[in-house]
């Protein structure tokens, strides 16, 4: 049996998840990164994307994060997040109104903040229609 470590996904609100894990799989935003056990001490920051985690069962489990940062240490993995949804979780028409919402602010973007604000509302959009997708 492949070597475990802890793995948590901490939001403002909830640990969205805590177990035992082989692996995560992320997309930092320097480009993508795997942790195994033993890994070496890190802290990164992640993009707005798909996350996967091998639990201890070697089923697979997907999340859709908004960011974050993730710390390794010591065999134990901590990812915080404004905002995660485990696949299976996703309110596809409420995201797809946000969707359509963000489209429509980054038409009317008037500076360069409003633009930047309403594209990372259409990544994360984005994101979590893809989870729902998978």
């Amino acid at each position: 049996m492949a070597k475990t470590f802890k793995f948590e996904i901490v939001t403002p609100e909830k640990v969205v998840y805590s177990d035992s894990v082989i692996c995560v799989s992320a997309d930092g935003t320097e480009g993508g990164l795997g942790v195994l056990a033993d890994h070496a001490p890190l802290i990164t920051e992640l993009q707005t994307s798909i996350l996967t985690v091998t639990d201890a069962h070697n089923k697979k489990v997907l999340f859709a994060l908004d960011g974050g940062f993730m710390e390794v240490v010591a065999n134990n993995v901590v990812l915080l997040t404004d905002k995660c949804v485990m696949e299976g979780e996703v309110d596809v028409e409420k995201v797809r109104s946000e969707k359509d919402t963000a489209e429509k602010a980054l038409q009317k973007a008037g500076n360069i903040g409003e633009k930047e604000k309403a594209q990372a509302a259409l990544k994360r959009a984005d994101t979590w229609l893809k989870l729902a997708n998978k």
